[in-house]
């Protein structure tokens, strides 16, 4: 099942998204209809959620939230790399934006696959040409090469670029506009320039045959992450 081109950001909202999370956005989307029996989602926040994607909790027989902030007020209070679940359990699991903080990414990755049933489908997704966010904290960036190593233990992994080269640019371009500070004419004016700039690299980016080439292809905002136990 497919759903439609992802939506660029609009400056003008309060709730202004990258066009990364728009990405993420629109691969969760087209696996929504995979979430169903025991979801659980590590990292996840119940509350307060970014982006446009909405969990179908109601397909699901169940759905976890597994945080170590209380304040995310998940079901289940506990490390994503030492799970508080037994084993072959879970039908789906969802790690998305959670590697990249763990100081050990291999113990989750091992503890997904511990509570996953044979078949089992887990769902990643981590930055790679993307600044510094400390969640508290900010540990590594995975190459497509990193992410099969890391998760050599499953049947089968798709790994899927999220943006091209256009993309990671237009990208970093939006992230990098509120350092530009002040009111003065010239300021307004450059930020205006670049929020349209940054706004037409990623719709470029969108037409991926049309770029295509060996050296554009090694740029990426990130990687969106099939796995099958």
């Amino acid at each position: 099942m497919t759903t439609k081109t992802p939506v660029l950001p609009d400056k003008n909202k309060s709730n202004y998204i990258t066009y990364r999370r728009r990405l993420l956005d629109y691969y969760l989307n087209q696996h929504a209809p995979e979430m169903h029996g025991m979801v659980i989602d590590l990292g996840g926040k119940r509350e307060q959620k970014r982006g446009s994607f909405r969990p179908p909790e109601e397909q699901a027989s169940a759905w976890y939230y597994v945080n170590l902030e209380a304040g995310t007020h998940p079901n289940i209070l506990g490390d994503v790399c030492k799970i508080p679940i037994k084993n072959n359990c879970a039908d789906m699991i969802l790690c998305t934006e959670v590697l990249e903080h763990l100081k050990h990414p291999n113990d989750c990755a091992d503890e997904i696959f511990r509570i996953l049933r044979p078949s089992g489908l887990a769902l990643f997704s981590i930055p790679f040409l993307y600044p510094v966010h400390a969640d508290p904290f900010d540990f590594q960036r995975y190459t497509a090469d990193g992410l099969r190593q890391l998760l050599n233990q499953f049947s089968n992994v798709e790994i899927t670029p999220m943006g091209g080269y256009l993309g990671t640019l237009g990208m970093l371009i939006e992230i990098g506009i509120p350092g530009i500070s002040g009111q003065s004419l010239d300021k307004k004016l450059l930020r205006r320039f670049l929020y349209w700039f940054a706004n037409r690299l990623c719709l470029l980016d969108l037409n991926k045959s049309e770029w295509a080439n060996p050296i554009w292809q090694k740029f990426t905002t990130g990687y969106f992450i099939k796995a099958i136990k």
